[in-house]
């Protein structure tokens, strides 16, 4: 595998992992605002919890290292790779959130993990050339 592919791969687990954990503290901040009452002004400050903007902050880094993903990379290379969230996700939901996820919901997301194997270690030129 050439260090050009390897660059991608490890700004992409990166970017992945950051969108992960992003939409996880997202999901459990805006949980915690069930729990406000009162207008509109009360409903804006129960989403400044950290939980919240750190998510959000999550999730723009991971814009950021995706945009420079394909600037490197074709993006038939580089977007199959943000499919690992689906399997990054559940674990989340399991063990962060407490969330039941099914046995359907955890074979669908090895078989997309499974899916993304193929696509970064497959054959062919991924990459523009110099």
């Amino acid at each position: 595998m050439s260090s050009d592919k390897m660059r991608v791969i490890l700004v992409m687990f990166f970017a992945v992992l950051s969108v992960s954990v992003g939409e996880a503290l997202l999901a459990k901040g805006m949980k915690l605002t069930n729990q406000v009452t009162g207008g509109w002004q009360d409903q804006i400050r129960g989403m400044m919890t950290p939980q919240v903007i750190g998510g959000t902050a999550l999730m723009a880094t991971y814009f950021g290292l995706y945009m420079v993903a394909l600037r490197w990379a074709d993006l038939s290379f580089v977007l199959p790779l943000t499919a690992l969230t689906y399997l990054l996700g559940a674990i989340l939901a399991k063990y962060y959130l407490g969330e039941n996820v099914t046995s359907v919901r955890w074979v669908g997301a090895i078989i997309i993990t499974l899916g993304v194997i193929v696509v970064g270690f497959g054959e062919g030129q991924s990459l523009p050339k110099p």
